[in-house]
């Protein structure tokens, strides 16, 4: 303990050092908040691949998906395709228009596509509000994580990641958070692959553990969910990826549309070796530590009961790094709705563009600190936090993005009524009758909400004017026709 403690802490603050270092190289390279926002629009595919990889492998992959493999064996890596389905979907219908339209933000686009600005209004308070809830899981795992490994308590640990965190995303933005991210899924990946080979050889290779983890119960390596809850899982999941927000906004920042396209294709490297890996950790955890107390401690305690100082310390440094980056990207795309959307284009539209910039800063530094009291309750596992914020994002977004950037049939009651019926149903589905239809999925409910009432109330109302829809389809017509 007190070998790997002393070696973190050289490593944490070696690797803060740079972070910071990152943050006031982007400090000076910001002027607007467009650039705060979009990077400038300066990243290419690689750096933009990363960034996605990074902020979608968080605090729900390295401690709520390994914990989540340890307690239910292998079915729960049938999510993975549900995600890359979602990148798909992505990758043809959503990020390359988006990035045509060149937008700041996800209510940017709603609000030109729709007309409206209770549109953009209602989209900037749900992703605050989805969001938080994706924060409080990033939190509770750093405080999982130092408390399983240091016997800190979860609070300081919460602390520590906030301020640093907070350092560099409020100094850069987004151009200080895309490279510290590709630094960061470096780190993960070389992190998960220094670690396999460790646990393979502690339980005698594949076919030995198999064996065991059979013998503790059959269904860690065959079926723990049914098919049911596996597609309802895949549905959160992938749709959220399809229309999140968090990620979308990514792609403002890079320089094209063909640089998008390469970047997730780059993403699905990444994402493939970290489920891979993932998995494996999770299933061997459970040959050699059955009976943790905590399914979310099952990472911390292979890094401290199992690896080298200088291996857990690495391993320790990224899972933090997992977390920061997806804290980051939260912050960020919770902060410009408050800033940008609601204040600078509802509220005050003709503030100076130098005021908006320090209000992103502070509605970041805000919006940091509010999630610690709900994550310091613990009131469920980290997986599970991450499955409700999805589920909420797919069912109040997917609709009224996707269908919106390739139908000319939504008009802006029929949005507003897709995402305010999707948080209502996905809500009221979880409250009132998950516990007794547990092969019914939330999100199931949520979506098909949205969609039915996205186009009833479309058909039944008077579309978005046709200079607003010839943002987004009079250039592809015209080429389509050509």
């Amino acid at each position: 303990m007190a070998d790997i403690s002393l070696t973190f802490a050289v490593v944490l603050i070696a690797y803060l050092g740079v972070l910071i270092s990152i943050g006031v190289l982007g400090y000076r390279k910001t002027r607007t908040e467009e650039d705060f926002l979009t990077a400038g629009r300066s990243i290419g595919p690689w750096v933009g691949g990363a960034v996605l990889a990074a902020t979608q492998i968080s605090a729900g992959t390295f401690v709520g998906t390994v914990g989540r493999h340890y307690a239910t064996g292998v079915s729960w890596v049938w999510v993975w395709p549900g995600v890359w389905c979602g990148w798909l979907i992505s990758a043809i219908f959503v990020a390359p228009k988006l990035r045509q339209f060149g937008a700041v933000t996800i209510p940017d686009f709603l609000a030109a596509r729709y007309n409206s600005r209770v549109a953009r209004g209602l989209s900037a308070i749900l992703i605050v509000f989805g969001y938080m809830i994706l924060l409080v899981a990033q939190y509770q795992a750093c405080g999982e994580i130092f408390q399983a490994i240091f016997g800190v308590k979860p609070g300081y640990a919460m602390l520590l990641l906030m301020l640093s965190t907070l350092i560099y995303t409020i100094l850069g933005g987004v151009r200080s958070s895309s490279y510290v991210d590709f630094l960061q899924i470096l780190i993960v990946i070389g992190g998960l692959l220094m670690a396999i080979p460790i646990l393979l050889d502690r339980v005698g290779g594949i076919s030995a553990g198999g064996q065991i983890l059979s013998s503790l119960d059959a269904r860690l390596t065959g079926w723990w969910y049914n098919w049911k809850q596996i597609l309802g899982f895949s549905i959160s999941f992938g749709l959220t990826m399809a229309a999140a927000p968090y990620e979308m906004v990514r792609f403002y920042s890079m320089r094209d549309k063909a640089t998008v396209r390469y970047a997730i294709g780059v993403c699905f490297l990444f994402q493939a070796l970290i489920g891979g890996a993932v998995m494996l950790i999770g299933l061997m955890m459970r040959v050699l530590f059955p009976h943790l107390a905590s399914v979310d401690q099952t990472s911390a305690v292979m890094a401290l009961n199992l690896l080298s100082p200088i291996a857990g310390s690495l391993f320790i440094v990224a899972m933090i790094s997992a977390i920061m980056s997806s804290s980051n990207s939260i912050l960020i795309v919770a902060s410009s709705g408050l800033s940008h959307d609601i204040y600078g284009k509802l509220i005050r539209p003709q503030s100076s563009d130098r005021l908006r910039l320090l209000l992103n800063r502070v509605s970041i530094l805000l919006l940091g600190a509010l999630p610690v009291w709900f994550a310091l309750q613990r009131f469920t596992d980290v997986q599970s936090i991450v499955v409700v914020e999805t589920r909420f994002i797919a069912s109040f977004f997917f609709v009224p993005i996707v269908a919106g950037l390739n139908s000319k049939i939504g008009t802006p009651a029929g949005a507003i009524a897709g995402m305010a019926g999707g948080f209502a149903g996905c809500l009221a589905w979880s409250v009132l009758a998950a516990d007794r239809f547990p092969n019914i999925d939330a999100a199931e409910v949520g979506i098909a909400t949205s969609a039915i009432l996205y186009f009833g109330v479309s058909r039944l109302s008077r579309s978005a004017p046709p200079e607003n829809l010839d943002l987004f389809f009079k250039r592809h017509e015209a080429i389509k026709t050509g």
